[in-house]
């Protein structure tokens, strides 16, 4: 059963239908988090069903692919965490930046702030402008920090600051990250670089809903609007030692449906592009 409720509605939903022995995936936040009490600090209401959260399997599927094929409830990641989380988790597994000092600005199309009828996201008052919004804890800063978190390790805290844009779907995040390396020249530059791309081929290399630009060009929104693709590519800036990686996904396909089906289709046994291509 696919869930695609406001917060708090879809655990109160997802209780009976798991009672009633079916396999649910939620679209919602509501078992996203590990914690109540964070579920709680970030969306400002009690979590209708705690007990359930330890059994929830985050729905992102190069992450947890294993764990989703036997999942009886499933929380989809949310749209700025699969942007943010598919560059940057291989990178604190593999120990190539730091966990500290984590920085996302995200750009997204008006679709990514809901379907609330609010003035403020009414098409014609977006148009023609700009404007960062939740900020400084945007609620999915949570699962952001959450997953960070379990990569590395060790609790990671890091700056998110998302945008609203003039476009109607479709999400393009800039991370900032430190290297565990030195980078003092261009030399150091493109020796680093050449480990992230060796990295980057053997963890997404075959996986078909990744594409990895490299170091030579950068996603555009575009090129991946009506696809379930995360794209990215990156700069090692040796001026000030700083990795730059960009990526882009359509917040309403990957970011929602799309990613949502691709677990399903784990979780079925079907072939993980059923649907999909």
């Amino acid at each position: 059963v696919f869930l695609a409720l406001p917060h708090g509605v879809a655990a109160e939903l997802a209780v009976p239908l798991l009672k009633a022995g079916r396999r649910v995936l939620d679209l919602s936040a509501d078992f996203r988090l590990r914690s109540a009490a964070v579920y709680e600090e970030f969306y400002g209401k009690t979590h209708p069903a705690p007990e359930l959260l330890a059994q929830a399997v985050y729905g992102q599927p190069e992450t947890y692919r294993e764990k989703l094929k036997g999942a009886g409830l499933v929380a989809c990641a949310g749209c700025y965490p699969t942007s943010i989380l598919v560059p940057t988790l291989p990178l604190l597994r593999s120990g190539l930046i730091r966990p500290e000092g984590i920085i996302a600005d995200s750009l997204s199309g008006v679709t990514g702030a809901g379907r609330k009828a609010d003035l403020g996201y009414i098409y014609c008052e977006c148009n023609e402008s700009a404007r960062p919004y939740g900020l400084p804890k945007h609620r999915h800063l949570s699962e952001i920090e959450q997953e960070l978190s379990i990569a590395a390790g060790t609790k990671v805290t890091m700056q998110f600051t998302p945008h609203l844009i003039p476009l109607n779907r479709g999400i393009l995040t800039t991370l900032y990250l430190t290297p565990s390396e030195e980078i003092r020249d261009a030399e150091s530059a493109e020796r680093f670089s050449r480990k992230l791309a060796d990295m980057y081929q053997k963890v997404y290399g075959q996986e078909t809903f990744v594409r990895i630009d490299g170091d030579k060009i950068l996603p555009d929104i575009k090129n991946i609007v009506m696809s379930n693709v995360v794209e990215f590519g990156w700069k090692v800036d040796c001026r000030t030692g700083r990795l730059i990686v960009v990526s882009a996904i359509d917040n309403l396909m990957r970011g929602a449906s799309g990613q949502a089906i691709q677990c399903f289709n784990l979780m079925a046994g079907y072939p993980e592009t059923t649907g999909l291509l």
